[in-house]
């Protein structure tokens, strides 16, 4: 039985370092990006991993590009794991962007036996009650992406980005590309999702009436780009000239905004977005997109990936680094766009 336990623990050691190896092009090449911190912290659900490892992938939704990048990679992981004999089984969850949805299929992954919960929140707090039933329940549940609102409390773990800083970023980019300032509009995500939230707080901190520039209004696009165009549609319309920026709070509407502004002839409006998903990415390679924001979604899923390895080694899920906060945004532009490009 112990050389059985040694052989785990050292399968899972060397799944760990594979892992971490596992990282995108981006990875790869953004060499420049500034080292992410962990923090350790008390989860008030002191949970255990022990016998049968049965893993709820809860994800966001199977649909926007950025999302469908993170769901890849962490099913492939997870499979790997499976093979491996580290886990017994996993299965994706698909919220639709639903919190309620999100909530229903956490007690059917329950009654079905799964213990190990990896979430994408829809909401920050209507996908809080994952966490807090996991916690009740004292099953392990890693926060991916954004938080809800007891996330670095009751959570096991988090694997994330500031999003206050996506917002300061693609604040900081118009500024430095109209400086005379205008009218802006901004294409939000989900109301109350936690990234929605902060990437406001950055963009509103930056585009001040100090700075020259007044906000024209704030969209509930809900990561949409069909609703965006519309919304972009009334703004054009609305203040014509003036307006000189639309931002985005993902790569699907900024694309698909600047598209529709190329096509009405006002490629002179700066659209930028966050993500850095190849769609949004091909179009700066040509010259018809300005700027993104890339957010490592990969980076964060192999962390909360590796989480589980490491619960499974010390057989519990509180006692190790599991929440890194700040996995890099970095601003890709025509200059550095083919480190991204796959």
């Amino acid at each position: 039985m112990k050389k059985k336990v040694l052989a785990m623990v050292m399968a899972v050691a060397m799944t760990v370092g594979m892992l971490a190896g596992c990282g995108s092009k981006a990875e790869d090449t953004a060499t420049d990006a500034p080292a992410a911190e962990t923090t350790t912290t008390d989860a008030e659900a002191s949970t255990s991993v022990s016998g049968d490892v049965k893993v709820a992938y809860m994800a966001k939704n199977v649909v926007d590009a950025f999302a469908v990048n993170m769901n890849n990679y962490v099913g492939e992981q997870l499979d790997k794991m499976k093979e491996e004999g580290l886990i017994t089984d996993w299965q994706l969850f698909d919220a639709t962007t639903d919190p309620s949805i999100q909530v229903s299929e956490l007690e059917d992954a329950i009654n079905n036996g799964f213990n190990f919960f990896l979430l994408q929140p829809c909401e920050a707090a209507g996908s809080d009650p994952v966490v807090t039933r996991c916690a009740e329940k004292g099953f392990p549940c890693i926060v991916i992406n954004s938080t809800t609102e007891s996330t670095m409390t009751k959570a096991s773990g988090y694997a994330g980005s500031d999003d206050v800083q996506a917002g300061e970023m693609m604040g900081q980019y118009i500024l430095d590309k109209i400086p005379d300032g205008g009218t802006y509009v901004h294409m939000m995500g989900v109301v109350g999702n936690s990234a929605q939230v902060q990437r406001t707080e950055g963009i509103q901190k930056t585009l001040t009436e100090e700075a020259g520039w007044t906000n024209g209004g704030d969209y509930a696009a809900e990561w949409l780009a069909e609703k965006a165009v519309g919304f972009a549609t009334d703004a054009i319309t609305q203040y014509g000239d003036d307006l000189k920026a639309i931002v985005c709070d993902n790569d699907d509407m900024s694309s698909a905004v600047q598209a529709y502004c190329n096509s009405v002839n006002r490629s002179d409006i700066i659209c930028i977005g966050v993500d850095g998903n190849q769609g949004p990415l091909s179009m700066i390679k040509e010259g018809t997109l300005d700027a993104t924001i890339f957010q490592d979604g990969v980076g964060q899923c192999d962390y909360a990936v590796n989480t589980i390895a490491r619960a499974i080694i010390t057989g519990k899920t509180d006692g190790v680094e599991m929440f890194k906060t700040d996995v890099p945004f970095i601003l890709v532009t025509k200059d550095n766009v083919d480190q991204y490009l796959k």
